[in-house]
């Protein structure tokens, strides 16, 4: 039988994600959403799998959030929300009677006594979570007993963080790339209101103004290649020893933002809207073709003509090294975007 807390923080995702759809107003559903990141840290917590749960506190609710909430500011829709609320309870207030303003103070209430049991049910949530320090933690030690002692054998990565991430847990690591995609989706639509989306391409709109700063650009000049060049020293040795495709993908998109600083997006035309589309989809498509094969033929004990190689060179792992790239070339991507379409002052 389930127990009591697990079907409660069940049933909390499941209302909050029709609350999310349902909701008339923007910033209700931005706070829902990050409620539902929460929630759903404690659910992963709860199924033993704490990396996704750090991963879903980080991305889910606090850069998403974040995101959202400097989206609705920036096209005015907070404002907007605020001023028709201000009128609403106006309009309210003068036609409401004895009767119905105690019916405001009843839900007043019921609202914060709502909001303490929820509060109750993830403290005793988090009681039941093993001791920190106690030696037994996790309670699942096999299976990382099973990555360290046999990690290099079955995966061929150096690197055993690698070799979890886009091998044991690949579809995992597939997931938190989509949620990157999802969110530069979702701004992309909240930005845009005027034509399709094929010809609003904000990197040509964004920061055309010409560039004198002669110490950014001579900085930019010398620094630029060497972080690219090091970025891909990231993704593509990710499998030997400490990076990959996470973090090698944020310094490209960290060096890509600095050469639109210092030269504006005019100068960046190696980097539109069109070509972030095809890495993105063409990343995406091959990320889940590749592993999607890798697995079934595990799974159906076949012979996948995949070689692990030798441990210790670059082409090696077997597909971790073309997963790295395609995580590097989504995170680069989506850093960039977001970048440039924040840093416009007025959005067309």
């Amino acid at each position: 039988m389930m127990p009591i807390e697990e079907a409660v923080l069940l049933s909390f995702l499941v209302v909050s994600a029709t609350a999310v759809c349902i909701m008339r107003r923007m910033l209700g559903s931005m706070i829902i959403f990050a409620s539902f990141g929460i929630v759903m840290s404690l659910v992963w917590i709860l199924l033993a799998s704490p990396d996704l749960a750090i991963t879903e506190a980080a991305v889910g609710t606090g850069i998403s959030g974040i995101l959202f909430f400097v989206v609705l500011k920036r096209i005015g829709i907070m404002e907007e929300e605020h001023r028709r609320e201000r009128e609403e309870k106006s309009q309210v207030e003068l036609k409401a009677g004895p009767d119905r303003r105690s019916f405001y103070y009843l839900y007043n209430a019921f609202s914060a006594l709502f909001c303490l049991c929820f509060i109750l049910v993830l403290l005793m949530a988090v009681s039941h979570l093993p001791p920190f320090g106690d030696p037994a933690n996790p309670t699942n030690n096999e299976l990382t007993q099973r990555y360290i002692e046999q990690g290099l054998e079955e995966t061929g990565a150096i690197n055993i963080v690698a070799g979890v991430l886009l091998d044991y847990r690949a579809f995992d690591t597939y997931g938190e790339s989509l949620v990157l995609f999802t969110a530069v989706a979702a701004i992309l639509l909240l930005l845009h209101n005027a034509g399709p989306l094929d010809a609003f391409d904000a990197f040509l709109l964004e920061m055309e103004e010409p560039r004198t700063n002669v110490i950014l650009q001579t900085t930019a000049s010398v620094l630029v290649a060497m972080i690219m060049i090091f970025g891909f020293y990231v993704i593509f040795f990710g499998h030997l020893g400490p990076g990959g495709g996470f973090s090698g993908g944020a310094i490209l998109g960290s060096s890509l933002a600095l050469y639109a600083s210092a030269y504006g997006t005019r100068r960046a035309r190696f980097f539109t809207y069109a070509i972030f589309r095809r890495i993105i989809a063409c990343s995406l498509f091959f990320y889940a073709i590749a592993k999607g094969y890798s697995i079934f033929t595990g799974a159906n004990h076949i012979s996948s003509g995949i070689a692990l190689g030798t441990p210790g060179r670059l082409f090696s792992a077997g597909l971790i090294l073309p997963l790295n790239i395609a995580v590097g070339l989504i995170v680069a991507s989506t850093l960039y975007v977001i970048y440039i379409l924040f840093s416009r002052e007025e959005f067309h």
